[in-house]
């Protein structure tokens, strides 16, 4: 067994749990995610959906590591459509300081490399 076989399916776990409880965090509405969206210019429903999308990509992710790898795809792609998203909004909307895109961009990394070698071999 090599490194990757063993890192990528530690980094889809993590990634998985992450964004599960992201998304949850916004759909709840904690009060600082309340604030950034408001902060962002963002419309309130725009949080649910946003955190529903960071659930279900993290629940692809971690049901994909067990039973269908097809759903680590599709998990790890709307992360990282997600953090696409996330990283233009700090960059643009609000023009964060730099700190504010480590995680996102984290994210990002970690998807893409997930779905990446998530994808069956040809």
């Amino acid at each position: 067994m090599n490194i990757l076989e063993t890192a990528i399916p530690i980094v889809q776990g993590l990634l998985g749990l992450i964004m599960v409880g992201a998304g949850s965090v916004k759909i709840i509405g904690v009060d600082i995610v309340k604030k950034d969206f408001k902060r962002y210019g963002y419309p309130e429903w725009f949080r649910f959906v946003t955190g529903g999308i960071e659930v279900i990509g993290g629940l692809g992710l971690l049901v994909g590591l067990l039973f269908a790898p097809i759903l680590a795809i599709l998990g790890g792609v709307l992360i990282v459509a997600t953090m696409i998203g996330a990283i233009l909004t700090h960059f643009f909307r609000v023009d964060d300081p730099l700190w504010r895109y480590v995680g996102p961009s984290i994210y990002f990394i970690a998807g893409l490399i997930v779905t990446i070698f998530s994808l069956p071999s040809f």
